[in-house]
This record gives C-alpha cells, sequence and structure tokens, in this order.
C-alpha cells in the first residue's frame, strides 16, 4: 500500500518544493524592504540552523562531527548561503523577485563550467549547447534595465553584478561538499550545521557592516516581519527537510526539476502580489535559461554532475 503510494507522496513533495522555494524569492523582497540585507539573511540562517541540529538532536541522528566535516560545513556555508544567499538578498532590493529566481536556475550550468575547468572532463553536445543556450538568456536579462525597481535604476549594473557572485559562490560550496564526502552524516544535521556557522558569519559581517546600528525594530513593517518567519520556517527548515527526503526516495533529474520551475513560480507571485511587470523579452530569456537547464539536467541522467 505504501508502495502505491509512494509516487503520489513524491509529486505531493515536488509541488511543496516548488511553491516554498519558487515563493522565497518574493518573500525576500519584502523583508529587505524595511531589514538591512546580511542582518536579515543572518538572523534566518542562524535560527534555521538552529531548529535544524536540535532536531537532529531530538530524532536522534546527531553524530560527533569529525573536523572534516565541520571544515567542509563552515566553508560550504561560507559561500553558499553567507555570501550567496547574502549578496541574493541584497540584489533584492534592486531586481524583481522573479529576474533574481532566473539567474539561481543558472546554478546548474555554472556548476557544470565549475566541475569542467576542475575535473577536465569534457561534458556533452548537449550539455555545451545548454551552458551556451543559458548564456544567451543571461545576456537578454543584462539588457533589460527597465525590469529595475523603481528609483534603483542606478543599482540595476550592481544587483546583476551580486547575483553573477551569488550563484557562483553557491556552486563553489556545492563543490566543497561534493568534494568532502561526508554522507555518513545526516542531512539535517549538515545543513544545520551549515546554516548555523553562516549565520553567525553574516551577522558578524551585519554587525561591522553598522546594521545593528540603522536597523529599528518598530519600522519593521507586519509583511516584512511575517515574510522573515515564512523564510525561517518554510523556505529554510521545512524545505530542506521535504528536499532532503525527496533526494533519497525520487530520481536526482526529478529532484533537480525545482530549478526551473522555481522561477516560473516566482514570477507569478511577483506579478500577483508585488506589481512586478513580466516584460516580453524577460519572458524570452527565462524560456531560454529554463531550456539550457532542461538539457543540462537531462543529459546527465544516467550520469550525476
Amino acid at each position: 500500500m505504501n508502495n502505491q503510494n509512494q509516487p503520489l507522496k513524491i509529486w505531493a513533495g515536488l509541488i511543496t518544493l516548488y511553491i516554498i522555494w519558487g515563493s522565497t524569492y518574493l518573500g525576500i523582497r519584502f523583508v529587505v524592504e524595511s531589514v538591512p540585507p546580511f542582518l536579515a539573511s543572518g538572523l534566518r540562517f542562524f535560527g534555521a540552523g538552529s531548529i535544524l541540529l536540535i532536531f537532529a538532536i531530538l530524532s536522534k541522528k546527531y553524530q560527533k562531527p569529525s573536523r572534516k566535516m565541520l571544515i567542509a560545513s563552515a566553508l560550504s556555508g561560507f559561500f553558499m548561503l553567507t555570501v550567496g544567499n547574502g549578496l541574493t538578498t541584497s540584489a533584492a532590493r534592486w531586481i524583481p523577485s522573479s529576474y533574481s529566481a532566473l539567474f539561481a536556475a543558472l546554478s546548474p550550468i555554472i556548476l557544470v563550467l565549475l566541475l569542467w575547468n576542475l575535473t577536465k572532463e569534457k561534458p556533452t553536445t548537449k550539455v555545451i549547447l545548454g551552458s551556451i543556450l543559458g548564456l544567451v538568456g543571461v545576456g537578454i536579462l543584462m539588457s533589460l534595465k527597465s525590469l529595475a525597481i523603481k528609483g534603483t535604476e542606478q543599482y540595476y549594473l550592481l544587483g546583476i553584478l551580486f547575483l553573477f557572485i551569488a550563484v557562483f559562490s553557491w556552486d563553489i560550496g556545492v563543490v566543497i561538499m561534493k568534494k568532502a564526502e561526508v554522507n555518513e552524516y545526516n542531512a539535517s544535521q549538515i545543513a544545520g550545521t551549515q546554516m548555523f556557522v553562516a549565520g553567525c558569519m553574516s551577522l558578524i559581517f551585519s554587525f561591522f557592516y553598522g546594521d545593528f546600528d540603522n536597523f529599528h525594530v518598530e519600522a519593521v513593517t507586519t509583511k516584512a516581519f511575517l515574510s522573515f518567519f515564512y523564510l525561517l520556517i518554510f523556505g529554510s527548515v521545512i524545505g530542506f527537510l521535504v528536499f532532503g527526503w525527496l533526494s533519497k526516495v525520487a530520481p536526482p533529474t526529478l529532484v533537480a526539476t525545482y530549478t526551473y520551475v522555481n522561477p516560473l513560480v516566482a514570477m507569478i507571485l511577483g506579478a500577483l502580489f508585488a506589481g512586478e511587470k513580466l516584460h516580453p523579452m524577460m519572458l524570452l530569456a527565462g524560456g531560454i535559461i529554463i531550456s539550457a537547464v532542461v538539457l543540462i539536467t537531462r543529459a546527465n541522467v544516467k550520469k550525476e554532475i
């Protein structure tokens, strides 16, 4: 009976992941309207990391961490969350949420190019074609300065730079964890450690940047407050637990579909709740980027990147 229900459970998990992770970009945009980016990111991951570590301990899945595990988790957490998510959060002040989601979809493309450079293993024709398509899509996005959030046009190129660094930094973190080979630890413990360390680093950066002096709780809007807790509980904790479960029970290529479904969700939510314009050229760029990601993920059905 359980086996018969498994496909339904998997699709329920995928839909949950699509909605939760696709909506985080809009949540981030609402939060940074009244909370400094790195302070918001730091508090989010410090809280989520603490919850996941407590979950790992209470579920008796926690193991004494080795030095290698701690170093790998700290480094990957720094690159993926402190830098990656921190810069994505910073860019949300100037770049529409749907736009940021499209850049995040470039991650598999950049990861392929990064691993190609590190391993010297030539990618397949489909992967090369997908990478070229992805770059074409990015070129179109870079030309759309009119998409910048009203009044922040002067920061448009800086926002693009932040998003590029964010995606590249995220993939560096992925490579670090892949090379570390610490699969003997439960996923909630690894992610909890990454988030906790990244949260602390983000808060330290935020402190020295002066965010604590300039931040006033009374200035936080109800929308930003609710969005923050949505990001913490749903975007980080629940989203990760669902992703961790799917990674164990579903084919990797099926799980990877979130990379090209999330931008679609972000576009719809951004248009409905933030008044973001669905510019025809952005839709074209989005279609090209998503096609590129599909090519790359499908090209690796039999062989993991």
